[in-house]
């Protein structure tokens, strides 16, 4: 029976590889396969009870535990908190019993992850983000019935996925806007070279949120179609571009403080759940209008056009889809793009070599210092990519991706009943040494197949590493993020050398990893 299960492993995820991660036919054909597997090991599976974790005490559970300066977690980022649950229980961990947060079964082994993703259902659910599913439930006046991407699931998910996924995932997808994505990046290198300081030429340790500024012009040229001028000299605090990266940070911060937190918000309006509906409000208000706005424009040009811009393409369809997706894309396109790119840079400070060799490239396809960054550029820099790769595998931006089981599965030799809550831990397994040698080091010729001289990324196992999740439920916005860190990162490395002087770079761990320290980076023009 053994070698039988485990041939069968072998032959789906052969399938899962030569047919193309979104191949519909082959990923049902790996589901079905799966379930004969499931129900027979269920009977010899152990119980759920006995997943090793962390074991939580009368009425106060685990809660102590992470608490700062008191508990064992309390003053450890996620990912050392990971590591830790990963070498004392093992590659199956269970947390419970903490107060406000449902059960979690962290998964700490790549061939463990790639049967949670192969058991997820055809419509994979993810319970979630709950106080955000709770605002756009009590906001009928602007969602009615499409709450979106980011918290629905099931049918509902996959009627509005089906609507978008078209515009958003093909490779051509953003052919549009490169031009605009180009300007956004030539308008924030002006903005670095009236920063940095004459001297020391450093910019200041507000660089953070100019950093959010670029990501936030960025997602609103592809979501609003429109230049919010996030990025001109002497931006007002009470502007509207100042207000919406607030209200996104804002957002994240009190979700941390909602779902993470002790928190009776479910229970009551909470001050802090009254704090994000406001927050949430004004986003929404600014995006109507520019969506309204946008709407206008199209009704006044020729419907032959090919070159659409997102925002046309889905306003085409149905307007309501348009205004929720532009939501989704602002809530989570501005936080996540800024910290990664900022990351990216940093790295590329600690490691000259890949810095200059990262340049070379880019001056194959940009000769001149203002050349613009085009669709076939972008086809030509494999270097370039594995740069953000590496940054990412180092320092992702989220500890790994979510799974709410939609029926009792096996997983690790372990009862998991339907409604569990699964976790991948990218996190921990993209620094693992088994995985990725030298762990540690920032080495982007891991990604590149000709490479001799450094270990390949290509020997580990394919799901060590997958920043943007997989199947179904992959980053729907992934086409866009990769094309704004890749100009950005272009565009700044063939104007400038970058430099860091100051200790290694701290993060801040909450709903998603952000940069922590003041990026004062340092701009040497070439």
């Amino acid at each position: 029976m053994k070698k039988a299960l485990t041939l069968r492993r072998l032959e789906s995820f052969a399938k899962i590889w030569s047919a193309g991660l979104h191949n519909k036919a082959a990923t049902q054909s790996i589901e079905a396969s799966q379930i004969d597997e499931t129900e027979i090991s269920w009977d010899v599976a152990k119980p759920y009870e006995d997943i090793p974790g962390p074991k939580p005490l009368p009425l106060i559970g685990n809660t102590f535990r992470f608490i700062p300066y008191i508990g064992e977690f309390g003053n450890m980022s996620m990912v050392s908190q990971l590591r830790n649950l990963r070498e004392t229980y093992g590659e199956v961990v269970k947390l419970e019993g903490i107060l406000n947060r449902r059960t979690c079964i962290f998964l700490f082994s790549p061939e463990l992850c790639e049967d949670m993703y192969r058991v997820q259902g055809r419509w994979p659910s993810r319970v979630a983000m709950e106080s955000l599913h709770h605002y756009r439930l009590n906001r009928e006046c602007f969602y009615k019935d499409q709450i979106g991407l980011t918290t629905t699931q099931g049918k509902q998910w996959h009627d509005f996925r089906s609507k978008v996924n078209q515009h958003l995932m093909q490779p051509r997808a953003i052919k549009p806007h490169v031009s605009q994505i180009n300007e956004v990046a030539d308008d924030f290198l002006t903005k670095i070279r009236e920063l940095r300081d004459p001297t020391t030429l450093e910019v200041p340790g507000t660089f953070n949120n100019e950093m959010n500024k670029w990501a936030l012009e960025s997602i609103c040229v592809i979501a609003l179609d429109h230049r919010l001028g996030c990025l001109k000299s002497n931006l007002a605090e009470d502007s509207e571009p100042q207000k919406m990266i607030n209200c996104v940070h804002d957002m994240f911060h009190l979700m941390f403080q909602l779902e993470v937190m002790p928190s009776m918000w479910k229970i009551y309006n909470t001050p802090d759940l009254k704090r994000m509906f406001r927050v949430l409000d004004t986003l929404n208000e600014i995006a109507i209008k520019y969506i309204n706005q946008a709407k206008e424009r199209l009704s006044n040009q020729p419907s032959d056009n090919q070159e659409r811009s997102i925002l046309e393409k889905l306003l085409r369809i149905d307007e309501q889809t348009a205004r929720v997706m532009s939501m989704d894309m602002l809530t989570a396109g501005v936080d996540t793009t800024s910290n990664a790119s900022g990351t990216v840079l940093y790295y590329l400070t600690a490691n000259m070599r890949a810095q200059e060799k990262l340049r070379e490239e880019i001056k194959s396809v940009l000769p001149e210092k203002n050349s613009p960054v085009t669709y076939e550029s972008l086809n030509n820099i494999p270097y370039t990519k594995a740069c953000i790769k590496e940054a990412l595998r180092l320092s992702p931006i989220a500890i790994g991706t979510l799974r709410t089981m939609q029926k009792d599965v096996v997983i690790g030799g372990y009862r998991i009943p339907e409604g569990s809550d699964v976790i991948a831990a990218h996190a921990s397994l993209s620094q693992d040494e088994s995985q990725f040698p030298r762990a540690e080091e920032f080495i982007p010729e891991r990604w590149l197949r000709e490479n001799s001289e450094f270990p390949l990324a290509k020997d580990a196992h394919p799901f060590a590493y997958m920043p943007f999740g997989f199947g179904a439920r992959t980053c729907i916005g992934r086409r866009f993020a990769e094309l704004e860190m890749e100009t950005l990162i272009m565009k700044v490395i063939r104007n400038f050398r970058i430099e860091w002087n100051y200790g290694p770079l701290e993060y801040r761990s909450r709903f998603i990893n952000t940069i922590a320290s003041p990026l004062k980076l340092k701009f040497v023009d070439l």
